[in-house]
């Protein structure tokens, strides 16, 4: 079968390589603060014994967070050939 994106929109030029990467950036950033908040108040992780701890935690939620996005941004806009994608899309999904 072959793979279509959801919506057409592919980084194809510099503006749209752009839009679809501060997406990316913004889905990231914003949960992974989230996670950050969460760790240091839930009553189970506030008294971790150092920041360390806290600190591998949080990149290990931002690296499955971050690579969440590019899935979901690769399955809904076709994002992840960048600009050195052929104009006819691959015809597998990887």
């Amino acid at each position: 079968m072959k793979f279509k994106p959801i919506i057409p929109f592919r980084g194809t030029t510099i503006a749209r390589a752009f839009l679809l990467n501060a997406i990316l950036i913004g889905i990231t950033t914003a949960l992974t603060i989230e996670v950050r908040r969460i760790i240091s108040e839930h009553r189970y992780t506030k008294d971790f014994p150092d920041r360390p701890h806290k600190v591998i935690a949080t990149a290990i939620a931002s690296i499955l967070i971050g690579f969440s996005a590019y899935m979901v941004m690769r399955t809904l806009f076709g994002a992840g050939g960048g600009m050195l994608a052929p104009h006819k899309p691959y015809p597998t999904f990887l």
